[in-house]
């Protein structure tokens, strides 16, 4: 089976966007939310009964399950707290392909995702032996101004697809194979309104990784007249983010439209030779 994960806090409503692109498609969609209303960093946010209405009304196959627990925890800093909400989720979604996605990652053509994970489904029987990640890009929406949205179009390769129920840091698993797939990730990121960036900056798993004050300025003064002025501008590693580019459009449904056009989901098949001699490893105990 094909599960699809969210962790929902602050930024509840752009979920819907995300979970439009895959709904048809996912066996299974999980929520998770915190029982408390509370972020990583232990505020307090509020999420309206009319949200679980929407959902209700979204999700006319029965797709979706709600997981409340207590993710919050005094003693881990957020970083700590995405990790550990991570794993418990990843326990909650079971066995199968198990993708997990931030409510600002919308994967169009999702099909053409779960097709080629079907191809590989015996990879999910007996994963202890077949441990596998799989990789794709991200496209960073870096700020949306009113003529379109700036954004980031490299190489930024991250994990959201694995048959394991545990990872290591976030959504990381390095000492396993990892698979570079090549699905394209459209990621809302920092392409939101002032007050929601600076939520976002205080309650995030990063919230401590830079001078969030600053870059939020720095952020601020970026349009879409100067962005080609702007080169190496990731606030943690500069060269992650190394161009940014521009694309007109009235909305994020105009733009996801936009680009999926022009850029299809065009996906790197596996090795069976690989995937053979890696299980012969495991099994006879050798790294």
């Amino acid at each position: 089976m094909i599960k699809v994960g969210y962790l929902l806090s602050y930024d509840y409503d752009l979920i819907f966007t995300s979970i439009n692109q895959i709904y048809e498609e996912a066996d299974k969609i999980f929520i998770a939310i915190d029982v408390n209303r509370r972020t990583w960093s232990g505020n307090d946010y509020e999420l309206p009964l009319s949200f679980f209405e929407n959902i209700e009304l979204l999700d006319y196959k029965n797709k979706i399950q709600i997981y409340e627990d207590n993710f919050y925890i005094s003693e881990l800093i957020p970083i700590e707290c995405e990790t550990r909400e991570r794993n418990l989720l990843l326990k909650k979604m079971g066995r199968g392909w198990l993708i997990q996605l931030d409510v600002d990652e919308y994967v169009y053509d999702f099909k053409t995702l779960t097709n080629y994970l079907n191809k590989y489904w015996y990879l999910t029987l007996f994963p202890k032996f077949t441990p596998i990640v799989f990789k794709g890009k991200l496209i960073t929406l870096f700020k949306q101004t009113e003529e379109g949205f700036l954004y980031i179009d490299n190489d930024e390769k991250f994990p959201f697809i694995t048959n394991l129920n545990k990872y290591e840091f976030t959504r990381y698993n390095t000492k396993v194979r990892n698979h570079f797939v090549n699905v394209n990730v459209v990621h809302q990121s920092w392409a939101r309104t002032d007050d929601e960036i600076q939520t976002k900056i205080k309650n995030w798993g990063h919230r401590d990784d830079f001078n969030t004050k600053n870059y939020f300025e720095f952020w601020k003064n970026i349009s879409s007249s100067d962005y080609m002025n702007y080169n190496n501008i990731h606030p943690i590693n500069p060269e992650v983010w190394n161009k940014l580019h521009f694309l007109p459009s009235k909305s994020i449904d105009e733009f996801i439209n936009t680009y999926s056009i022009r850029n299809r989901q065009i996906l790197i098949n596996l090795s069976k030779m690989k995937i053979f001699k890696s299980m012969v490893k495991i099994i006879i105990g050798r790294e």
